[in-house]
């Protein structure tokens, strides 16, 4: 949605409204508010736990700390549900019964969604504006603890002998997160599977007509193991 809000014009409108459903449709599935918060928690004990340690930088340290503690403030102080616009705003509740149906938002079908597409650019940004103020704290939230995580790891060159690796993992903290990076111009793609023991990266090759095959070269890429 923050990619789609840079640009103004109406098919960049109607993408940027069903990301927004899509954001919303997720969140009445769980309280993903709670869920961030605890996530949040749990990243806060691991920075006391990295405290104790004389030889990190404390002053980052509290930075991240303070910065966590902003964020759980932020959501907590906001009461609404997550997706307690779609009761209030009828386009969007109409938008999302007949956004899944093949060719269910057109002119005939929903009059309403094509009148409000023709208002001015500035009365859309208003609206879309309204609409997602309350998406802000969980945005940032997000953000940061992907962050964290992400920066959690150092990365680490290595080789896919003949498209294939796999390495085992430490159980003692969970992985969050792996990152595979390879070649722009690579002729392959990376296919990580895995558990908690272990993970295994494949390095497939498309083809026009059939399900990809692994390639039968050794691939040098970058992987990072994100644990926090």
């Amino acid at each position: 949605m923050h990619h789609l809000s840079q640009h103004d014009g109406e098919w960049q409108n109607r993408a940027e409204l069903n990301c927004l459903l899509d954001i919303l449709a997720i969140s009445s599935r769980t309280d993903l508010k709670k869920e961030i918060i605890k996530e949040i928690e749990r990243h806060t004990k691991c920075f006391i736990v990295f405290s104790q340690n004389p030889k990190v930088d404390h002053q980052k340290i509290k930075q991240s700390i303070d910065k966590l503690s902003q964020l759980s403030d932020n959501l907590l102080a906001s009461k609404e549900r997550i997706d307690y616009i779609l009761t209030e705003v009828n386009l969007l509740k109409c938008l999302a019964q007949r956004n899944s149906i093949p060719g269910g938002t057109c002119d005939f079908d929903l009059p309403a969604y094509h009148f409000w597409l023709n208002k001015t650019l500035k009365v859309r940004r208003e609206d879309i504006h309204a609409w997602t103020k309350n998406l802000g704290s969980i945005r940032e939230s997000i953000f940061t603890l992907l962050q964290f995580i992400r920066f959690s790891a150092k990365s680490s060159s290595e080789i896919a002998h003949s498209g294939f690796y796999q390495q085992s993992l430490e159980t003692i903290i969970p992985v969050q997160l792996l990152r595979v990076s390879t070649d722009i111009n690579a002729r392959y793609f990376a296919e990580v599977s895995g558990g908690k023991h272990r993970f295994t990266v494949r390095f497939m090759q498309p083809q026009e007509s059939e399900r990809p095959l692994q390639s039968d070269c050794d691939v040098e890429f970058t992987l990072s193991i994100c644990q926090l």
